[in-house]
């Protein structure tokens, strides 16, 4: 009751954040009406000694958590920890051994981890299936190998500096739990301040967008896994000099513990969501649920299925919750405030000073100067000509809209242009230089911004972060590391999303609450950058009402004014004469016009589109 009660208020206030801390309070006040069950139960539940043994005991799962919930946030997930976990163990142990050498053994239990990281995450980027699958594959393995590394018997001999390293105390608290809780505070505040950790956000909730924006995803994923294997290393580094030994047969169903603690703390399965705060508290409940079964000397099968009972209503609270914030979504009265929305931003920009970019920049180039050509296009996919031999160019201050039926071409030529699809074969320029673009990146650093037909957002994030998203603004030095500078980004999406007419009431709120109309703004907003000479716009006016749709074709206009070349595929043909200055009709992936608007009525271009060619026409 308290858990839906309070998952009611968050949803009223319109907490939906994908990294809202407060959408674990309910699992907080489980944890907490827990403690004091076991407390009030047994005399010694309540001692300092018996919460560090607790905090000792559940410090690995605290490490590796962090890891898994940076993967399950960015869709991903490890099964092959607890493998791992015994492979790196006896691999540290045979190192101490051998060398007694503490420093030596730490090293090598980092680097062999981050190692098996590696593999997993070339293996799920190479064979592109399930990395469930993936992971279930190398847990065997990993298991197997440390039975083959250790002789299938426990090692030791290790000298008493390693040993220290696992059984120090500072002060009450051992030195395990310290090295704990430094990594999960550094790890969190990564992932909820930092570029790096907007991306992993990003790509749970959609990696075919953030890819879109320039973010190499594969190799972003490949680096979690890097580092999921890096944290395993110091787990089972930890755990080997606390044991006194390394054992092939430790972390029997620790991935079950880790994953049980990660999404019972709110990180969706499916990814895109979660925050540290919620982890740690995954991680806590999941703590005192086995002190306190210990207490009452409950067999350890008995905690096998609490666990396991308890990772079952975790996945079912969050489909549950995830259910009911679609149904808020959907039910939620929809209030007509944009004049008090627009009004009140715009006061807000005028009173603020602003160190955010202008939203649409002018190219340095003189009006009616080309700014960008392409020559014999072509793509195949197999045995299908998806585009053949197109060519055409788009001058600064023009307006061009690539038109056709389904299945001309038009959005193989645009996804050509962006970096999304590589061409078999032709040429493109950019301001008279010629262009090679292998990423949709390199392409947005070359000045070309483009809106999709699928608007390639990151529906789990707001506004904000979807503008920026690639190109975030932040409070310290570049780099994957450096700390955002989200109310920059807010100003920067208000700014934009002015120049469409639109205000939001946050622009935080994830994008899939917005309407479609909203949405399509948003992508739209987001092209408009500072400087960029080529702007591409695939339907735009897609699924927009009358006003905003009028607002879009203005805003085109504006853009041309201001010498910015815009190439544009719609299919609504009145759009087409009320905007283009020239139009390009593709048929078949091949051009089969290109001439000014003024040269062609409106039911010879809907001819040309169907393949019947007008008389007097001429392409």
């Amino acid at each position: 009751m308290a858990l839906a009660w309070l998952d009611m208020l968050l949803r009223r206030q319109g907490v939906v954040s994908a990294w809202d801390w407060r959408n674990r309070l309910g699992l907080g006040l489980l944890c907490i009406a827990l403690i004091g069950f076991f407390g009030l139960r047994f005399d010694n539940f309540f001692t300092v000694s018996n919460g560090f043994a607790t905090l000792l005991n559940i410090s690995s799962i605290a490490i590796a958590a962090i890891g898994s919930g940076f993967l399950l946030t960015s869709g991903n997930v490890d099964l092959s920890i607890g493998g791992q976990y015994a492979l790196i163990g006896v691999v540290v142990a045979r190192t101490v051994v051998s060398t007694q050498s503490a420093v030596a053994g730490v090293v090598v239990g980092l680097l062999f981890g981050a190692l098996l990281g590696l593999l997993n995450g070339s293996l799920v980027r190479a064979l592109k299936i399930s990395p469930i699958i993936v992971t279930i594959g190398t847990a065997a393995i990993f298991r197997g190998m440390a039975y083959v590394v250790s002789g299938g018997v426990s090692i030791f001999g290790f000298p008493p500096s390693f040993i220290a390293i696992g059984r120090t105390y500072v002060g009450p608290a051992p030195l395990p739990v310290i090295i704990a809780a430094v990594v999960f505070v550094v790890s969190g505040f990564v992932l909820v301040r930092t570029v790096v950790g907007l991306r992993t956000y990003a790509i749970g909730g959609n990696a075919a967008a953030a890819r879109l924006t320039g973010i190499n995803v594969d190799r972003f994923v490949v680096g979690l896994y890097v580092f999921n294997g890096v944290l395993m290393g110091l787990v089972a580094t930890l755990a080997t000099a606390r044991l006194g030994s390394g054992t092939p047969s430790i972390g029997l169903s620790f991935e079950l513990d880790v994953l049980t603690a990660v999404i019972l703390g709110g990180v969706g399965f499916t990814g895109g969501s979660g925050h540290p705060f919620g982890i740690f508290i995954g991680v806590a409940t999941i703590a005192v649920l086995n002190t306190g079964l210990i207490f009452a000397g409950l067999q350890d099968w008995y905690q096998q299925i609490a666990r396991g009972l308890t990772l079952l209503l975790a996945l079912g609270a969050d489909q549950y919750s995830a259910a009911q914030r679609e149904r808020a979504i959907t039910v939620e009265p929809q209030v007509d405030r944009r004049e008090a929305l627009l009004a009140a931003a715009q006061a807000e920009m005028e009173a603020t000073p602003t160190t955010a970019p202008s939203p649409t920049g002018a190219p340095a180039v003189a009006k009616g100067e080309t700014v960008f050509r392409c020559a014999n296009l072509a793509k195949s996919y197999g045995a299908v000509r998806a585009v053949h031999n197109v060519g055409f160019a788009v001058a600064a201050g023009e307006v061009v809209c690539l038109v056709g039926d389904n299945g001309a071409g038009k959005s193989t030529v645009i996804k050509m242009i962006s970096g999304a699809i590589q061409p078999d074969s032709g040429t493109t320029e950019l301001l008279g230089k010629p262009l090679a673009i292998s990423s949709p990146s390199d392409a947005r650093a070359a000045g070309i911004e483009t809106v999709y037909q699928d608007l390639a957002l990151c529906t789990n994030l707001g506004a904000a972060h979807n503008m920026v998203l690639g190109k975030e603004p932040t409070r310290t030095g570049g780099g994957p590391l450096a700390l955002r500078d989200d109310a920059r980004s807010e100003q920067i999406a208000r700014q934009h999303l002015l120049e469409l007419n639109i205000a939001l009431e946050s622009y935080h709120r994830p994008v899939g609450s917005l309407s479609g109309g909203q949405r399509q703004c948003v992508a739209i907003a987001r092209a408009v950058t500072e400087g960029a000479p080529l702007v591409i716009l695939d339907e735009p006016t897609a699924a927009l009402g009358v006003a905003q749709t009028q607002n879009v074709l203005a805003l085109i206009r504006t853009l041309a004014a201001r010498k910015v070349a815009v190439l544009m595929i719609t299919h609504d043909i009145e759009t087409v004469f009320e905007v283009a200055d020239r139009i390009v009709v593709l048929r078949l992936g091949q051009v089969v016009f290109d001439g000014p608007t003024a040269s062609i009525s409106q039911a010879d271009l809907v001819q040309l589109m169907a393949g019947i060619a007008p008389a007097g026409v001429k392409g």
